[in-house]
């Protein structure tokens, strides 16, 4: 046999649950209670410091309702169970924890000090907030924290709370109503005097109707006016709408021209039944009384005059004579607006009967000029020509009967109105204003029903009561605009203040179109103009959205509901509602910008830009915008409900529980029009952990087995396939399932797991080079108590423990104005106390030889009694540094020391008080090994007797080494570092560096061997070498 040595040159592998002969050197059976570093070798985890609440005064924060004999250093009021959360302001103020209970109360502590702040519930009301909040799984509860408001999301899905944690565009009100007035009472109902709601009245009498708040009391209460009285109450749903128009049914018609010998008509109507209407098309003169027998060569009865004849009871006045039908019947109404010019010539000729005299010949002509309304063929007018100077043989004025030889009938809509004013002057000597046209449609239109007021160069036509319908009948006169138009250039120049009208781009789709709105100058009707807004009394804001927590002072912290844009543009086609309406939000994300909600299976993100008040809705529905919202589903053939995510550079990451999603865009810009939601694997995912990053890559939890998985994904792009990797593939059994706390510095390359209740904290550290990962470490703590939550801020591990103390690590090994330690001979070594606090104020007693300390408040409050409490000296100055002892209780609040530990103790030189905790290391069996490149070959048929092992400590004060042999009983010696009188008596036992030899004549199979360290002392593993007798009991091949 030939003696061999070997050396493993470090152990910053961290545990592997491989078989020993798999291990690669470096790697060991078990790590408690120390962090693997790739510089600093396999270092005891610094212990942990209680934050000391003893400084905040009662007075301050109102500790009356606390039992302070127990309670002493524990956060005040923490409730059994809930939520956890926590908040880093700035290095001022670091950081906050807080909780919300499972009856949705909010709490939030300042981790320097302890300090409970003042909760203050804002806009929703503290009913409403902690309804939202309530649940039983604490999971349940999203956070994301940005700048300094924190978003809160609940994905409770039991039916109890399902009206609460989903979203909704109503609220649920209580009202009262007395005559027409009607009490509607909500907390911070967020509304105003003038604002259109819809009530949905779901109990009592009331009836369901848009209303106008009439009266805003107070933050909480608000009036309506109904219709009509009733005495009732009961619950109301609050549906805020977008601005309704002025009226319930309307339209306005612009004068476009005025002109002679035309007619302004209009059709009335609000059903599809049709008008007959009878036109002439043909007029003849039929008769006349002209006296042509006079031979005095006179012509007085010539002239040219225009008639417009309507029929009626009397034409005293009038030209008109009479109106009669075919059968000679007088008629006085249903025909109108018959128009003729009548011309009479005269000539003068030869009298017939003596060729010295001369007689008047003349010729008639009567020329159709507006064939009116109701005329039929046969229908007879009698007129006087009045401008003639006579004519009959009596001198007086002729007659002259016109009878309607042909007529037209159409059929029209004009159930309410078949407006036909009389047509303008033919004469065009005669100026046509407008004031004259207008005046002529509303003199009739204001019979019909339908109101009508005069702006500028056109009619406004409205009723609350009677729903209308208006063509015109002349299209190049006059252009009517109703709810909608074609052609944004149709639009008037003056109109109604607050008129809404729909831009109808095209007539097969509603993708394009839009609304205006005109606003007249000074809120008035007539010059103004026109803006985009959204469709008339429509609902336009969401309700019951996640929740923020806001730091809004130094001690006071405000949950509300988060101002969200309201609907401004558009309708429900145009400018729908997010998905997740009616629906729960999972997760709140921040991304490019963007308010990110993962909602059943959709990405929903708000316009970029728009954090202060987040807009899910479209800015324009003019045109598609870059800028829009984002609301895009994931494509999969299997339910693929969103619960997580997290960004990177080529898009957003997001986890379903079975398969993993990235949002991205093909274009440098993302919009609704780029943005992509590609499946790119399908791995399982523990929903109630968050995804983490790794600086280059992504991690995550996986629970589907009898132990969690830490995956991490790494080239994750937008084609193709990232790499998976199962990173605790070495520890298979290592991490429990349904782990549910997570948290990881980057900076400190550290990512630390638990379990609500649980005492023990599993570590992954890991160091990355430009090339490959040089170390995955696997490591395990263990505290004296269950922990409820932690958290990592700016290299600092913060936890709270089932006694409810909030206790904080230092990851990197601090120097000693940060942690108690003890500097001799220019090197600093870090003590190790969990639970830590300072103490003074202890009695010696020369006669007992021990120092008694009282008021101990929080003795009785740590309930941990199988960990050692201990004090530990650490003051520079005392002649016995680095001494400690254990504690002895001799009361609630009271415990005594052997010595003397009072003198020179004060509270600006304390000691420190704490618990002890092991740092353990087991080493796998040792075996020959050669290494080739990152490759190593164990040798496990050869025979070893391993003759002794040395360990290569670095900071190292007392520890024991455990040889575990097969058939014999085990050996446990310690050691301290410093060999007896070869260090300054005032000096603590400890050294820099040191190299310990372990005999041990044993097989390498038959032995096991445990490193301990249980003192406060530092305790540093560099490397290890080993020296035996190798044989290697094969034959060689030749």
């Amino acid at each position: 046999m030939a003696g061999i040595t070997q050396t493993i040159p470090q152990f910053s592998l961290g545990m592997s649950e491989q078989p020993d002969n798999l291990k690669f050197p470096g790697q060991v059976t078990e790590i408690l209670n120390a962090i693997p570093d790739v510089t600093k070798g396999l270092y005891k985890r610094p212990g942990s410091k209680r934050i000391d609440t003893s400084l905040i005064s009662e007075a301050n924060n109102n500790f009356a309702t606390r039992n302070v004999s127990t309670d002493e250093g524990k956060l005040k009021d923490v409730q059994s169970g809930g939520s956890w959360f926590h908040y880093y302001r700035d290095e001022t103020e670091g950081s906050y924890i807080g909780q919300v209970a499972s009856d949705g109360q909010l709490r939030v502590w300042r981790c320097s000090d302890g300090r409970l702040m003042t909760t203050v519930y804002g806009t929703g009301g503290q009913t409403a907030i902690q309804n939202y909040l309530q649940t039983a799984a604490p999971e349940n509860l999203q956070f994301l924290t940005i700048n300094d408001s924190t978003f809160v999301s609940n994905r409770d899905s039991t039916n109890a709370r399902l009206p609460y944690t989903t979203v909704r565009n109503y609220f649920t009100a209580t009202y009262s109503q007395s005559g027409t007035t009607i009490t509607v009472t909500f907390t911070d109902h967020g509304l105003t005097a003038g604002e259109l709601v819809y009530a949905d009245f779901t109990s009592g009498t009331a009836s369901d109707a848009n209303l106008v708040i009439a009266t805003v009391a107070n933050p909480n209460t608000f009036t309506l006016t109904a219709s009509g009285s009733a005495s009732t109450s009961g619950n109301v749903n609050i549906k805020p709408l977008t601005q309704q128009t002025p009226h319930k049914y309307y339209a306005f018609v612009e004068l476009l021209r005025t002109e002679n010998g035309r007619q302004y008509g209009l059709d009335i109507f609000n059903d599809a039944t049709t008008t007959t209407l009878n036109r002439a098309t043909k007029l003849r003169l039929t008769s006349d009384n002209l006296d042509e027998s006079d031979d005095t060569g006179h012509c007085p009865g010539i002239g040219t005059q225009v008639f417009t004849v309507t029929a009626a009871n009397s034409y005293s006045g009038t030209t008109t004579v009479s109106v009669k039908n075919s059968s000679n019947q007088a008629v006085t109404s249903g025909k109108s607006n018959l128009t003729f010019r009548l011309n009479i010539l005269g000539q003068q000729g030869t009298s017939p009967t003596d060729n010295n005299k001369f007689r008047c010949s003349y010729q008639r002509e009567v020329v159709l000029l507006h064939g009116g309304e109701g005329w039929v063929t046969g229908d007879k007018v009698e007129v006087i020509l009045d401008s003639a100077q006579g004519g009959t043989s009596g001198g007086g004025d002729a007659t002259y009967e016109i009878t309607i030889e042909d007529h037209e009938t159409t059929q029209v809509n004009a159930n309410l109105a078949l407006l036909r004013p009389t047509p303008t002057p033919f004469d065009a000597d005669t100026a046509v204003t407008s004031d004259t046209v207008i005046g002529g449609i509303t003199a009739i239109a204001n019979s019909i029903g339908v109101s009508t007021k005069v702006i500028g160069n056109g009619i406004y036509f409205f009723s609350d009561t009677t729903s209308f319908n208006i063509n015109v009948v002349e299209d190049d006169l006059m252009r009517v605009m109703q709810s909608s138009v074609n052609d944004v250039q149709n639009l008037p120049n003056q109109c109604k203040h607050g008129y809404i009208v729909k831009i109808a781009n095209a007539r097969i789709s509603d993708e394009d179109d839009y609304y205006l709105k005109f606003e007249g100058q000074n809120d008035k009707d007539g010059v103004g103009s026109w803006t985009e807004c959204a469709a008339s009394a429509i609902a336009k804001r969401l309700h019951n959205m996640p929740l923020v927590i806001q730091r809004t002072a130094a001690t006071e912290f405000t949950v509300k509901q988060f101002n969200y844009s309201d609907r401004l543009v558009g309708d429900d086609g145009t400018n729908t509602f997010p998905s997740f309406l009616n629906k729960r939000v999972n997760k709140v994300l921040f991304f490019r910008n963007r308010l990110a909600f993962l909602s059943e299976e959709n990405v929903i993100t708000c316009r970029p830009g728009t954090l202060g008040e987040p807009d899910f809705f479209i800015e324009t529905a003019l045109t598609v915008s870059t800028s829009d919202p984002i609301d895009i589903s994931a494509a999969s053939m299997f339910p693929s409900e969103l619960f997580d995510g997290v960004e990177l550079n080529t898009g957003l990451l997001v986890f379903s529980t079975n398969q993993q999603f990235l949002l991205s865009s093909d274009d440098t810009v993302l919009n609704p029009d780029t943005a992509k939601l590609r499946s790119i694997a399908t791995f399982n995912y523990n929903k109630n952990i968050p995804p983490i990053s790794l600086g280059t890559t992504i991690a995550y939890v996986d629970n589907t087995n009898k132990f969690s998985r830490f995956n991490e994904m790494a080239n994750v792009a937008r084609e193709g396939e990232p790499n998976v990797l199962e990173v605790s593939k070495v520890v298979p059994a290592l991490l429990p399932k349904d782990i549910d706390l997570i948290t990881n510095s980057r900076e400190n390359s550290i990512v630390l797991f638990g379990k609500t209740g649980t005492d023990v904290v599993f570590g992954y550290k890991y160091f990355q080079t430009a090339e490959k990962r040089q170390q995955a470490a696997w490591f395990k703590w263990k505290f004296n108590n269950p922990i409820i939550y932690h958290f990592i801020v700016d290299d600092e591990y913060f936890f709270l423990d089932s006694d409810y103390y909030l206790q904080s690590i230092q990851l990197i090994q601090a120097e000693s104005n940060i942690e108690p330690s003890i500097d001799q001979n220019n090197v600093n070594f870090l003590l190790h106390l969990d639970n830590r606090v300072d103490l003074s104020g202890g009695t010696y007693s020369a006669a007992t030889k021990k120092t008694t300390f009282t008021n101990v408040d929080w003795l009785s409050g740590v309930t941990t009694p199988n960990y050692t409490l201990v004090v530990i000296d650490a003051n520079a100055g005392s002649s016995r540094v680095g001494r400690y002892a254990e504690v002895t209780t001799t009361g609630s609040n009271s415990f005594t020391l052997p010595g003397d530990w009072a003198t020179g103790v004060t509270s600006s030189n304390p000691l420190q008080v704490g618990y002890i905790y092991d740092y353990q290391v087991k080493f796998p069996t040792l075996y020959p090994t050669k290494i080739t490149g990152q490759a190593s070959t164990t040798d496990v048929n050869s025979s070893l007797v391993l003759h002794r092992i040395r360990l290569h400590f670095g900071k190292i004060g007392l520890y024991e080494t455990t040889l575990e042999r097969v058939g014999k009983t085990d050996y446990t010696e310690v050691y301290e570092s410093t060999t007896l009188d070869e260090y300054d008596v005032a000096d603590a036992p400890y050294l820099e560096e040191f190299i310990k030899t372990i005999p041990v004549y044993e097989r390498n199979t038959n032995v096991d061997i445990t490193l301990r360290s249980t003192h406060p002392a530092p305790a540093t593993l560099l490397a290890l070498s080993w020296e035996g007798d190798y044989s290697p009991r094969f034959y060689k091949r030749v």
